[in-house]
């Protein structure tokens, strides 16, 4: 498959909504539909128990795009070995009311880029996620992951594979069409206004920002990433180390409180409501220290003068 030469990018680099094209199976506790959501509570995909291998889904972009990045978290103990990653455009495929056929048809004529290996994560105890991100420069609408057998051990009981989480990053070469389809749920656009922002839209479009910090402070590293690389673009190097300091404080301040929110919500599930009162007074005391530290006010911004945000 060529890729089209009269089409262009009309956006700097950012998440491209996705939506789930087909899926082989799922265990009915972690559906494909799960991979549509980042935030602290995401379950992710497993496959069904006992499943023959390979698994895939079909992802479908919301419109054609670059793809210059695939970014996929993988479960901590139901691993797979390797996935398959291939790419191409969607042709008729794309339309609501498109049939197997030609659904099947645009998946046959996928381009494979390649593979990721995943590591059996035996040296961390099974209590680590791997993420893999791989670069790529590739125009598409439909994404399809071939995944493998998983790694056995004794966690895993049912030989399942689970994907967490995945982004895919790049540009949209076309206008988002009407309507609100279920594609996935992403903040907006990564802004693009000064020559840095290809990496910074992949370090802000991060995995492990998405899942395992909670929303607000996600927000707020967001936020200073943006000021880093403006002060990078303005050459203000001091200001860029320091934005990029607050930013791996935050981060650790928000895996902590993203742990205590989850304490919080199963506290109320068991309506023990003293305690989910003691842990959101523990949440706000760690933010406001967490705030602190990282040289950021409560209202967002940045407390150095120079780069500071409005």
């Amino acid at each position: 498959w060529k890729s089209n030469e009269n089409m262009k990018a009309i956006a700097g680099p950012q998440k491209l909504r996705f939506t789930v094209q087909s899926c082989s199976g799922e265990d009915s506790d972690y559906p494909v539909r799960e991979l549509l959501y980042h935030s602290p509570q995401t379950r992710g995909w497993q496959s069904p128990r006992f499943c023959k291998f390979p698994q895939e889904f079909v992802l479908r972009l919301e419109r054609p795009s670059k793809i210059q990045q695939i970014q996929i978290l993988a479960h901590e103990y139901k691993i797979p070995t390797k996935i398959e990653v291939f790419v191409g455009i969607a042709g008729p495929a794309a339309a609501p009311d498109a049939d197997d056929a030609e659904v099947a048809a645009a998946v046959g004529n996928l381009r494979r880029l390649g593979y990721l290996s995943f590591d059996s994560n035996e040296r961390s105890n099974h209590q680590a996620r791997e993420l893999k991100s791989v670069h790529v420069s590739v125009e598409g609408q439909l994404v399809r992951l071939l995944i493998h057998r998983c790694h056995v051990n004794k966690l895993n009981i049912y030989n399942q594979v689970g994907i967490v989480a995945l982004n895919l990053i790049g540009e949209p070469l076309q206008p988002a069409p009407d309507g609100p389809p279920p594609y996935l749920d992403v903040d907006g656009p990564v802004s693009h206004e000064v020559q840095y922002y290809n990496r910074a839209a992949a370090e802000v479009a991060d995995l492990q920002l998405d899942v395992h910090v909670d929303s607000s402070t996600a927000a707020r590293i967001k936020e200073l990433a943006r000021a880093k690389d403006a002060a990078v673009a303005a050459e203000d190097y001091d200001e860029a180390k320091r934005l990029k300091a607050s930013i791996e404080r935050l981060k650790m301040v928000g895996g902590k409180i993203a742990q205590l929110e989850a304490r919080k919500r199963l506290a109320v599930e068991r309506e023990d409501y003293d305690l989910a009162k003691a842990l959101k007074a523990d949440i706000e005391k760690l933010r406001v220290a967490g705030e602190t530290a990282a040289g950021v006010r409560p209202d967002g911004a940045s407390s150095g003068e120079p780069g500071s945000l409005a």
